[in-house]
C-alpha cells in the first residue's frame, strides 16, 4: 500500500500540469481525461484502496483454497474483472451527475438509422468544459422530448451541408449528463473509501474463518 501510494502521488504531481491543460478531442476523452478509466486509476489516493483490497482479496483466496497458485489466479481474475466493471458501469453512479441542455450545431448531427420513417439522430456532445467526463448526450426538440425527425433525403446521402440546413429549422438542442473535472478528488475519496470498506470486510471474514477453524 505504501509503495502504491507513493508511486501514485509521484505520478499525480508529475503529470498535474498536463492533466490540467491538455485539450482532448471528443473521441479520445474516455481514455485520456482525468476521470476516465486509464488516468483515474493511476492518480491520487485511489491506488491505496486498490492495493489494500487486492492484498485482502489474496489473503482470503489463500485461506479458502490453501493453494498458492490457485489463490494467485483467483485474486488476479477477480481483481481485474472488478476493475473493468468498476470503470465501465459503477464509477459513473458514485456521484450524481450534472445535467444541462445546450444549443446544438446541426453540422455535428449524424444519422444512426431509420425506423418507421423516422431518423434516429446522434451528435458529438457540445460541452466545452475542460476535462469534463461526459456520460451521455441526447438530441432533443424544443419541448424537451427525444428528437423525432421524418427521413430527410439529404441526410441519407453524402450531402452533409444539405442535411445540416434541413435540420437547422427544427432548432434541436442536446441534453448532456456529465461530471465536471472539479469532482476528481470527490470521486477519489469516495472510491477509496469503498475499497477500504471492502478490505475491512474481507479482513473480518478471514478473522472469522480463523476463529471458526481454531474452535
Amino acid at each position: 500500500m505504501a509503495t502504491a501510494g507513493l508511486l501514485s502521488l509521484m505520478l499525480t504531481w508529475w503529470s498535474s500540469p498536463m492533466d490540467s491543460t491538455l485539450e482532448i478531442p471528443y473521441g479520445h476523452r474516455l481514455l485520456l481525461e482525468r476521470l476516465g478509466p486509464v488516468l483515474f486509476a493511476t492518480r491520487g489516493v485511489a491506488p491505496l484502496g486498490y492495493a489494500a483490497f487486492a492484498f485482502a482479496l489474496g489473503v482470503t483466496a489463500g485461506m479458502l483454497t490453501r493453494r498458492t497458485v490457485s489463490a494467485m489466479a483467483a485474486t488476479l481474475s477477480v481483481f481485474a474483472a472488478l476493475q473493468f466493471a468498476w470503470a465501465e458501469w459503477i464509477r459513473a453512479h458514485l456521484v450524481p451527475p450534472i445535467t444541462v441542455i445546450v444549443p446544438l450545431n446541426p453540422g455535428t448531427i449524424s444519422v444512426l438509422g431509420i425506423k418507421d420513417g423516422f431518423m434516429t439522430l446522434q451528435a458529438a456532445p457540445a460541452l466545452t468544459q475542460q476535462g469534463a467526463w461526459i456520460l451521455s448526450g441526447q438530441v432533443i426538440d424544443t419541448s424537451g422530448h427525444p428528437a423525432q425527425v421524418p427521413a430527410i433525403p439529404a441526410c441519407l446521402s453524402a450531402n452533409s451541408q444539405g442535411c445540416a440546413g434541413s435540420l437547422a429549422r427544427f432548432h434541436f438542442r442536446e441534453l448532456i449528463s456529465y461530471e465536471p473535472a472539479s469532482r476528481f478528488w470527490t470521486f477519489q475519496w469516495v472510491e477509496t473509501g469503498i475499497f477500504v470498506a471492502l478490505t475491512v470486510a474481507l479482513a473480518a471474514c478471514c478473522i472469522w474463518w480463523l476463529i471458526r477453524r481454531i474452535a
